[in-house]
């Protein structure tokens, strides 16, 4: 798996995650879990944001990622930004 791919499927995870903690909160759900979600959030976006800010200056992706990744959208800037550079990735020629 190459790291492009390991980091794209590592911000899946954390924007179910993240997808996940509002819910629970919204709904009004039993203060444990949204504690429990909300440290695993916290230190799992913090994580996702080291993993592009690392892929960034290794030039895997480009810094405008690090920008969605690290804004109030967090996870879902990511992937977003991640399922858009995948599917570019598809479409250009092969050099």
């Amino acid at each position: 798996m190459s790291y492009f791919q390991a980091v794209r499927l590592y911000s899946a995870v954390e924007c179910a995650i993240f997808a996940a903690l509002v819910v629970v909160a919204v709904q009004g759900g039993p203060d444990q879990l949204k504690t429990i979600l909300g440290w695993t959030h916290g230190f799992g976006w913090i994580f996702l944001c080291l993993l592009v800010a690392n892929g960034a200056s290794r030039g895997i992706f480009p810094w405008p990622l690090l920008a969605a990744t690290v804004s109030p959208v967090g996870p879902v800037g990511c992937s977003v930004g991640m399922e858009y550079l995948a599917r570019r990735r598809e479409t250009e020629p092969v050099a």
